[in-house]
């Protein structure tokens, strides 16, 4: 009866937002080593995860690099986010990633909805020396909306009316700055170019966010993180995290956020060049959300 209460009640916050904002779906957490630090690593240096966490990093990139995620928001099947990037550089045009994110709400083996989002990031350096560094970055984006069908006469989708679909573009900035390798500030802003789905008697605006942080090593083993998140509509964000390297190529990760007050905790390690991490974060009412993810460099 509990696990029925708690999914009808995730249900209906999906089905209450979508009658609002189209688009409910904004993700924080990109990656399990994210999720693991609530969100406060926009100024970290993870070179492969950039073009999820801040593009401005891809500047940096080196080789090829492929990653991909999934997890079910609050441990529910029917509420699954995947998404998976690569990232490569070139050797005159410089460093590109490439993105591509699904999140479905399926119900009873039907499709609710279905979203998707193709992206084109691109991170720039603009000053690099032995003591400092600072990068800018872009992200273009292609987001569509399939509504799925109507309840029809079974009332479970299965032989109702297809609703449609929208799309539009997005834009997103960031930048990264360095000093000694040990201080690092990062930002971004998300769908920047305000855009919308739907028409002029019923359009709706994509959710718009933006954020900054500071990254902070003491020492190498360690590296600490704060940051500022806020989306437009929404209560701002305080996130910090903690990334422990407790063995060779083993690390512990642990974070926590305001407004609501959430924890979080994983671990990542090492094989050679490939990266799997797993990550997990709280909630005040609702279940666990799980995170695991892959990295493969070349």
């Amino acid at each position: 009866m509990k696990q029925k209460f708690i999914s009808f009640y995730i249900f209906m916050i999906i089905s209450l937002g979508n009658a609002y904002s189209q688009v409910t779906t904004e993700q924080i957490y990109y990656g399990a080593s994210s999720l693991s630090m609530s969100a406060s690593d926009v100024a970290l240096p993870k070179d492969s995860w950039s073009l999820f966490v801040n593009a401005a990093g891809i500047a940096r990139q080196q080789g090829l690099s492929l990653v991909a995620s999934s997890q079910s928001h609050f441990n529910q099947d029917y509420l699954s986010h995947s998404f998976l990037g690569f990232q490569f550089k070139t050797s005159k045009y410089g460093a590109y990633g490439i993105s591509v994110e699904n999140f479905s709400v399926d119900y009873s083996g039907s499709s609710l909805s279905a979203e998707t989002a193709i992206g084109f990031h691109q991170g720039i350096m603009l000053r690099s020396d032995r003591s400092s560094s600072f990068s800018i970055g872009y992200g273009i984006k292609y987001y569509n909306i399939d509504y799925g069908s109507s309840a029809g006469p079974s009332g479970d989708g299965s032989d109702g009316i297809k609703l449609g679909s929208l799309s539009t573009f997005g834009l997103d900035i960031s930048f990264l700055g360095s000093l000694a390798d040990r201080i690092r500030v990062g930002a971004k802003a998300l769908n920047i170019n305000s855009p919308t789905l739907g028409g002029a008697n019923n359009s709706t605006r994509l959710p718009q966010r933006s954020q900054i942080g500071i990254a902070y090593s003491p020492y190498d083993l360690v590296w600490t993180t704060v940051s500022l998140n806020k989306s437009v509509g929404h209560p701002t964000h305080f996130s910090s995290g903690l990334s422990y390297e407790i063995q060779k190529n083993i690390f512990l990760k642990t974070g926590m956020q305001t407004s609501p007050n959430r924890f979080s905790s994983g671990f990542e390690v090492y094989f050679k060049k490939i990266k799997i991490d797993y990550g997990f974060i709280t909630h005040p009412v609702l279940p666990l959300s799980h995170q695991i993810s892959i990295e493969v460099n070349r």
